[in-house]
């Protein structure tokens, strides 16, 4: 969904994200990775009378759940199984139990009505296989996006609370080693709950009505994966340009790890862009996260000379670079990630008539932007999103407002 915007409105939303966005980047699946897609049952708590240890046993009987593939919200996988019929056509919507509130109202600052059906929390639960290979290595169990609130069991024992599991928009990673079964059947099960008035959970406004479960549900991925003791997770690349000639690019490379053991360990992060290599030693106590960095004062290496910049569309190319780091324990391999990168700097500042002037690269780049808005049941399709971005690009665009921010195109 496209809609035109008002830059003016908008602008504080659109100054932090350029201002700090230094660099594309897309993470791409660590290999020894398990993604939870399939085989997913849903069930509203009311009707279901078992705890969280029990629903998360294998066997544990799921007659008469609704089926679901990740990732889905209660209303979007009740509307798969057509349970509900489909809210784009006619009335459907307001035929949904659930959806009486004020028709020109926020629904998201508003309690879900007393015999609203989504008012309660639901259940999500799936069986899976893991390698046999696994029993070697730390297991961790990621949500990229839970809306909003999650008890989680796993093989009968409890992995988080609704305390600590709490954030539409957060990624949240769980130490499974001890609760998995390499080799055998899994099982995982979720309670989720709805956000609440003033949570900081998705909202459309008035982009479009609100569905009556206010996107309860598991919206992103979950995944299991397998490290060794140190796992290495949002890596990413800065840029730092010698303007005006944009000559040369100075890099700083960061990744978090994190040591699953309860004992010291220690390692060596190594990092390669085209044929620039880097190392450095890491050492991290008991159970510790700490943000590793490669800056061009330590690594003169990472001052790329003559790079190839990434531009927004209609100035140039958008020349993309790969990032691929490896993190070592006791010289053996224990997580690694790539990322692709552009070599960009976005800066901003206040002409002498009051007006804000963006620049990226050095060269004052004029915003031509629309709104993008997620799907009323937030469904994903890639293709859709590839061509939604083509008409961006074919209206003259250079700029999307996500419900987040912005991004260049």
């Amino acid at each position: 969904m496209l809609r035109l915007m008002n830059l003016k409105l908008l602008g504080l939303i659109f100054i932090f994200l350029a201002g700090t966005a230094a660099a594309f980047s897309q993470q791409i699946t660590n290999s020894a990775t398990v993604v939870l897609r399939e085989n997913w049952f849903i069930q509203p708590s009311a009707d279901v009378h078992a705890d969280g240890a029990a629903i998360s046993r294998t066997g544990f009987p799921a007659n008469g759940w609704y089926p679901a593939t990740l990732p889905s919200t209660v209303m979007s996988a009740l509307v798969q199984d057509k349970v509900y019929p489909d809210p784009y056509t006619g009335m459907n919507l307001r035929s949904i139990p659930g959806t009486t509130y004020p028709v020109f109202e926020d629904f998201s600052n508003i309690p879900m009505p007393p015999n609203s059906p989504f008012r309660q929390p639901w259940w999500y639960r799936t069986q899976f296989k893991l390698p046999p290979e696994y029993s070697a290595r730390t297991l961790w169990l990621a949500f990229d996006g839970i809306n909003y609130r999650a008890n989680v069991w796993m093989n009968g024992v409890r992995i988080a609370s609704s305390e600590n599991l709490a954030g539409t928009w957060r990624i949240f990673n769980f130490d499974v080693t001890s609760a998995a079964k390499p080799g055998q059947t899994n099982a995982l099960a979720v309670e989720v709950f709805p956000p609440q008035p003033h949570d900081l959970a998705i909202t459309l406004v008035d982009w479009a009505p609100m569905p009556p479960d206010k996107e309860m549900g598991i919206w992103r991925e979950v995944r299991i994966t397998a490290t060794g003791p140190i796992s290495l997770r949002f890596p990413a690349v800065l840029t730092k340009l010698n303007l005006p000639s944009a000559d040369r690019a100075r890099l700083t490379i960061r990744a978090e790890l994190t040591n699953a053991a309860d004992h010291p360990v220690e390692g060596v992060l190594k990092g390669k862009i085209a044929n620039l290599a880097f190392e450095q030693p890491v050492r991290l106590g008991p159970r510790q996260s700490q943000v590793v960095r490669f800056t061009p004062d330590k690594f003169p290496q990472l001052n790329m000379a003559d790079p190839r910049l990434w531009w927004p569309v209609q100035v140039g190319k958008q020349n993309l670079y790969s990032l691929q780091l490896e993190v070592e324990a006791q010289g053996q391999l224990s997580d690694s990630a790539h990322i692709r990168f552009g070599v960009r700097q976005v800066t901003s500042k206040i002409d002498e008539r009051g007006h804000r002037l963006f620049q990226i690269n050095g060269k004052n780049i004029l915003i031509r932007g629309a709104g993008y808005s997620f799907d009323l049941l937030l469904r994903s399709s890639p293709e859709r999103q590839q061509a939604e971005l083509n008409y961006v690009r074919d209206l003259n665009l250079n700029t999307v407002r996500l419900l987040t921010g912005w991004a260049f195109s």
